[in-house]
């Protein structure tokens, strides 16, 4: 998976000094859920196009571009707001989530493109929350509904 990053995003990270804030924002949503849980790593919320971020300490990593298996984001949040994990115990199923990276002074514009994304197990104890998340997980589906094996299918063998 490559990622293209803005002109913005590029020249903050490989400057030297920089005031720019480089934010993750995350979107996940489930069946269950009656509303979506949007999350920022910032000490207050952040709009995003109508939509209110809410702080919560967190790292998410960009993911890895192994040419093998799929690309993975590794994520950890603070467990200091007990709602987290009362919304993961109720998951029967997959998490969906969408991350966008933004400048904390432009939330708008995408600096780095969006992330579709499903999280499928969660750890927690007291103090941390934490997981795994499949960037691309239409690579784990089966594709069709036949097998090619030497019993049915001898002439490929």
């Amino acid at each position: 998976m490559r990622s293209t990053l803005s002109d913005t995003m590029r020249r903050a990270m490989n400057a030297q000094e920089t005031g720019a804030v480089i934010l993750p924002l995350i979107t996940m949503t489930q069946d269950d859920w009656v509303d979506e849980i949007r999350l920022v790593p910032n000490t207050e919320p952040i709009t995003r196009l109508g939509k209110v971020f809410e702080p919560l300490a967190f790292t998410v990593s960009l993911p890895d571009e192994e040419e093998e298996g799929v690309p993975v984001i590794q994520w950890t949040a603070d467990n200091v707001d007990r709602r987290l994990v009362q919304a993961l115990r109720s998951v029967r199923g997959v998490v969906k989530a969408t991350i966008v990276w933004v400048l904390a002074e432009t939330p708008d514009i995408d600096e780095l493109l969006p992330l579709e994304v499903e999280m499928r197990a969660a750890e927690y104890d007291a103090m941390t929350i934490s997981g795994t998340m499949g960037v691309e997980p239409i690579l784990d589906m089966q594709f069709g509904h036949l097998v090619f094996n030497p019993a049915n299918t001898p002439g490929i063998f």
